[in-house]
């Protein structure tokens, strides 16, 4: 009984403080200058919604943190928000906004190679290895954060493809699709010393063949979960020359062709301030991939892998940050070599060892950084401009980073010594952020093997 007094006594005393602290309700939000984005779209990739209350010493924070997470969308190049007051404890919040450059018809010229760097240094700057063509890129077709991509490109990867994602087609539920097709005249067969072997045909001919076409089922309950539901059909073949005389083990087998259905479901929490540059807040990723279902199941394979990423804004404007991403293959059988990527592939990376590939079936990777920016500022450029180009926001931050991976491989180990054993990578870095949606960085890597190099990489929001 006095425990019940006890706990009845603390939850009056919480209530009054509660009460007594000053609070406001948000009783409208209201954006102008978005032409195209609809207003709905903006409210869903709100932090603070109509209708909430709000205590007035976290406002101005809660502000900060709302536009950033507006910004980090890719929608936006500029976003202002104002309060106005209409009584004692009611608020409208007032969203100034300049959009982006939503539609990028534009000529394509990039390298074939993982990264700049293997490019640069190790194909000899060769440009028989660039790819060009034309992307029709909008981000933004319909108002609703929905993009849609066409892709015809030439040189070294002839490919075409179609992307089109509408977030919502009833409740919080949206569609994707995708088509996919590309060919090559040189293939990398091989990995020997932790780097790829690439070969062509002696007459030039086509060497591999890749297609794809597919559905995403999207839900996102609330603006920082994501949930991903996609299932494709695969079909990917190569010529006799590569089986007979390059690798019997490309699809295993000596097989020159394989087809397969493709289950994924992708989780995400992203509770990060701004998703291109992070500075607060954490994310936690699942993913889950079933290849090889139904009727065809020429390769069946069954993986998974948690991330998480976490980062803390210090004293004196020092941020810290870590990132954690673990896969492994549930299925234990042999893997074939085309389908059996490490790190150095998608965006995988330690520090340092940008010039290496660590194929495996299973790896775990730790990314600690300390940032700080020394740079922003936002320039008025000519006035006859597009209001989307006319502010030209910049950033300029320094980064050191330190990493440490490990990479399992069962199979393809002789003369990959990188595989099997704790690698480590560190370094400095210069990070560069124009319109608050294009990220290059100028990293100098160091690895435990000596190695040392400045080496360029880049991304984007969108």
């Amino acid at each position: 009984m006095y425990k019940l007094y006890f706990f009845t006594l603390l939850f009056l005393i919480f209530n009054h403080q509660l009460a007594a602290q000053e609070t406001y309700i948000v009783n409208d939000i209201i954006s102008h200058g978005n032409k195209r984005t609809k207003e709905r779209t903006i409210f869903q990739e709100s932090r603070i919604q109509k209708g909430d209350t709000l205590l007035v010493k976290d406002l101005s924070q809660l502000i900060v943190q709302n536009e950033n997470q507006l910004l980090s969308t890719g929608l936006f190049n500029s976003i202002v928000t104002s309060i106005d007051t209409i009584s004692s404890n009611e608020i409208i919040l007032n969203y100034d906004i300049i959009e982006n450059w939503y539609l990028y018809p534009s000529p394509l010229f990039e390298l074939a190679d993982r990264n700049f760097n293997v490019w640069w240094q190790e194909q000899g700057r060769d440009l028989k290895r660039t790819i060009y063509g034309m992307d029709l890129s909008h981000f933004n077709l319909t108002g609703r954060r929905d993009p849609f991509k066409i892709r015809a490109h030439a040189g070294y990867t002839r490919k075409i493809e179609f992307n089109y994602t509408f977030p919502q087609i009833w409740n919080n539920w949206g569609l994707a699709g995708n088509v996919f097709y590309s060919d090559n005249k040189e293939i990398g067969y091989k990995t020997e010393g932790n780097k790829t072997l690439f070969a062509m045909h002696p007459n030039e001919e086509i060497m591999r063949i890749r297609r794809r076409i597919g559905l995403r089922l999207l839900n996102r309950p609330n603006v920082f979960t994501h949930h991903s539901f996609r299932l494709e059909y695969h079909h990917n073949s190569v010529s006799d020359f590569v089986v007979e005389t390059l690798n019997p083990n490309y699809f295993l087998n000596a097989k020159t062709g394989i087809q397969f259905m493709y289950f994924e479901y992708d989780f995400q929490f992203d509770k990060r301030d701004y998703n291109t540059y992070p500075r607060e807040g954490f994310f936690v990723g699942f993913n889950f991939k079933k290849e090889g279902l139904f009727i065809f199941n020429d390769f069946n394979n069954t993986s998974a892998s948690v991330s998480f990423e976490y980062y803390k804004t210090l004293p004196k404007q020092w941020i810290v940050g870590w990132q954690t991403r673990l896969k492994a293959n549930l299925d234990r059988s042999e893997v074939s070599y085309a389908n059996n990527t490490g790190l150095g592939w998608g965006g995988y990376r330690a520090t340092g060892f940008d010039l290496y590939v660590l194929d495996g079936t299973d790896f775990i990777i730790f990314k600690n950084s300390i940032k700080r920016t020394f740079f922003k500022r936002k320039f008025k450029l000519f006035a006859f401009l597009p209001d989307q180009f006319e502010t030209f926001p910049v950033e300029l931050n320094i980064r050191f980073n330190v990493d440490f991976a490990y990479v399992n491989e069962r199979t393809y180990i002789e003369t990959n010594l990188l595989n099997n054993r704790w690698i480590i990578g560190y370094g400095p870095s210069l990070d560069l952020i124009l319109y608050n949606n294009f990220f290059f960085s100028f990293e100098y890597g160091i690895n435990d093997l000596g190695d040392r190099g400045l080496y360029l990489l880049s991304s984007t929001a969108f």
